[in-house]
């Protein structure tokens, strides 16, 4: 009579296909959480500039004097820095002013900006290049346009660049 061959336990190969495919699931699990991680990194910085950007906007809301329309005789469309408190190019910090316990509409457009920049640079990182932030009035339009800049923080090759920089711009209409 012939003998039956009996199969007891497992070959050496099927153990070591077993191990490859267990690791690369492992592998693909975590560049699943490292994305995972860089994105909600990236949707709290873009969360955290919006609201800081919509902050001014209500800022200005609540500043009408200051915040009407500025006018230049000279050309409507770039107003004077004394005829728009709340434009800047964001070359340069906006600093507080001191006015005590009664501020005109001037010196608080001043303090609220100084505010929304010291907020906005400790909420997001800052741009690669570029300004971070600026608040311009488009005499063509009639409203402001408040633009934020931050650096996306893309992973991948080499250190973030300019590209990587993203912007949101918020059009404001007194």
């Amino acid at each position: 009579m012939p003998m039956r061959s009996r199969q007891r336990g497992v070959s050496l190969i099927e153990v070591l296909v077993a191990i490859v495919v267990f690791s690369v699931g492992v592998l693909g699990l975590a560049l699943l959480q490292i994305k995972g991680a860089q994105f909600t990194k990236q949707a709290g910085s873009r969360s955290q500039v919006i609201v800081e950007t919509r902050s001014l906007v209500d800022a200005m809301r609540a500043n009408p004097a200051a915040a009407a329309s500025p006018r230049n005789a000279a050309d409507p469309a770039a107003p004077s820095a004394a005829e728009c408190p709340y434009c800047i190019t964001g070359a340069t910090e906006p600093k507080p002013v001191s006015c005590g316990t009664s501020c005109t509409p001037r010196q608080m457009a001043q303090n609220d900006l100084a505010r929304w920049y010291a907020r906005l640079e400790a909420s997001a990182p800052g741009p690669a290049s570029g300004v971070l932030a600026s608040v311009t009035w488009d005499g063509a339009l009639g409203m402001y346009r408040v633009t934020s800049r931050w650096s996306g923080g893309a992973m991948g090759e080499g250190a973030p660049g300019a590209d990587d920089d993203l912007s949101y711009t918020l059009n404001y209409l007194p």
